[in-house]
Order: structure tokens, then sequence, then C-alpha cells
């Protein structure tokens, strides 16, 4: 089974001249997603914003410093946090964006897809042609789903 049989063609994506604001509206309204691609003018795939990136904005500088290092305690309370009024104008998609993502190419297995999401802690994936534009999302549902349907339970 081939990832183009089992990925979601409707997808948002952005460009990295966005404003926060207006990232933040797009992800209220179409928050099944928790990964936004962001494309160039020729729809390649330059990064993504996860709901991780979004937090990071309003997480202490520490916080961010340590989240990935194991067993170590820092307060990162993002309710306490008092973040300037006008920066969801001053920040664009380029200044919060992850560039070094993982996606999948649409002929890649979906077994190589599951792995990838398994091996990187995502429930999505970006999916993009051999040119490595976008052309979609597919998420573990998707596959598993796909495995269902491939038994023929549905």
């Amino acid at each position: 089974m081939k990832v183009a049989e089992a990925f979601k063609k409707d997808v948002i994506k952005v460009n990295r001249s966005l404003s926060l604001r207006k990232l933040l509206d797009l992800f209220r309204d179409f928050h099944t997603h928790p990964v936004i691609p962001v494309v160039d003018d020729n729809s390649n795939l330059i990064g993504v914003v996860y709901s991780e990136d979004l937090l990071d904005l309003l997480r202490p500088q520490q916080a961010k410093l340590f989240r990935n290092i194991p067993f170590t305690e820092v307060n990162e309370d993002v309710f306490d946090l008092e973040p300037i009024p006008y920066m969801g104008e001053l920040i664009i998609v380029d200044d919060i964006m992850t560039t070094n993502y993982v996606a999948v190419k649409v002929d890649d297995q979906l077994e190589e897809a599951y792995k990838s999401m398994r091996l990187h802690k995502k429930e999505r994936l970006p999916v993009v042609d051999s040119e490595g534009k976008l052309v979609g999302i597919i998420g573990l549902f998707d596959i598993i789903w796909q495995m269902f349907k491939e038994k023929g339970f549905v």
C-alpha cells in the first residue's frame, strides 16, 4: 500500500509572510490538522508550523532551551506570561516555522510513513510529490483506516 492511497488532498497551506494573527485564525478554523505546511510561490514545501511552535511564543526562554532534555523540570506555565498585544501583526510565519521538518512522498509505502510518524512522534505528516511540491497530509488515522480497508473491514 502506498501513501497515495490514503493521504488527504484537502489541506490548508500558508506562505512564510502570513501574520501570526491570520495563522491563528486558520488554526482555529481548521483545527483538525496540528500541522500547517508552509510553501513557497511554486507550492514547494519549505517548512511547517506545529502547535508546539505557537506555544513556544508563550513559553519562557529557559523552558524552550530545556524542553527536549529528559528529566529536567522547568516552569513553563504559558498561562502566566503576558504577550505583547501587537505581536500578532509583527510576528510572521517565517519567524516561527520549523524548517527541519519530516515529510513523506506520495509514492512511499504506508509502512514507511507509519514508521516515520512513530520515529518523529508526529501524528500527521505533509505529503510531497517527487519535486517537493505539497500535495496533501497523511495522518495516523488515515493509515489505520487504509489498513482496515485492505483487510475488508470497511
